[in-house]
């Protein structure tokens, strides 16, 4: 942990002499000093916490779809062996192409606004949800499954009390990469075609060559992605303990 705050350290060091000796001229990579006193009171702004808000409510929403959408569709193609091979393949295609020239195409269908701003997020996050949730539910001990059909459980109670718990920490794993393209995709729509939020904000910067503020900004987005990303992290960690605890079968071989 020392040895983290340090690097942070020397690397907000180095971006202040760098711009106070190197890159005087530049007009969008400001000094840390200059981003913590004129980035920090823009950041209190009203019209910058009014776009902070708007972001992270369309983040928040796409972010639900993606979890939903993403465990469920994954659930079922994992549990589907002929499938999975072919779902497979067809989620990687899609993981891979470039989503932003298609954005045009949800602006038709969801309209401009929220809709399709939630949309483009949750097909970002999507993907790699399923792909993480598919491979995880194919690996479930196939005796467990077995036994609990043999106990009279129909598919959908198998993959709600065997298939779902066993596949959790997994799961919020593949939820963190989720969540992260959850806020890309938000954030290039609202580059691309938006009149609130931080991307729309962003752009306004980049135009008025206003450096201070435009670091703030996206440090503010960053340290936002970090705390996600930290309470995903604990999440999955305190769901994989049963996993680090030995059987008791272990304990007897020990022995």
């Amino acid at each position: 942990m020392r040895l983290r705050w340090a690097t942070i350290a020397l690397l907000v060091v180095a971006w202040e002499v760098a711009c106070r000796t190197l890159v005087r001229s530049d007009d969008y990579l400001a000094p840390p000093s200059e981003v913590l006193t004129t980035g920090s009171a823009y950041l209190a702004q009203p019209d910058t916490v009014a776009a902070l808000t708007v972001t992270t409510t369309r983040f928040l929403a796409a972010f639900a779809v993606t979890a939903l959408l993403g465990v469920a569709v994954g659930l079922a193609l994992g549990r589907t062996g002929c499938l999975v091979p072919a779902a497979r393949d067809m989620m990687t295609v899609l993981y891979t192409l470039p989503l932003v020239p298609f954005y045009p195409l949800f602006v038709l269908w969801f309209g401009l606004g929220f809709r399709s701003e939630v949309a483009f997020g949750a097909i970002h996050g999507a993907v790699p949800v399923v792909l993480g949730t598919m491979a995880a539910a194919s690996r479930v001990d196939e005796t467990l499954i077995t036994a609990t059909r043999a106990m009279g459980a129909g598919r959908t109670r198998t993959l709600t009390m065997v298939v779902l718990p066993a596949t959790v920490p997994d799961v919020v794993g593949s939820l963190r990469i989720g969540a992260a393209l959850s806020l890309l995709g938000v954030l290039l729509a609202e580059l691309m075609v938006s009149v609130d939020g931080v991307g729309h904000l962003i752009a306004a910067l980049i135009a008025n060559l206003r450096g201070p503020e435009l670091d703030a900004v996206i440090l503010a987005v960053c340290v936002g992605a970090v705390a996600v990303n930290v309470l995903l992290q604990a999440g999955e960690r305190r769901l994989s303990r049963w996993r680090e605890q030995p059987t008791p079968s272990a304990h007897r071989v020990a022995r």
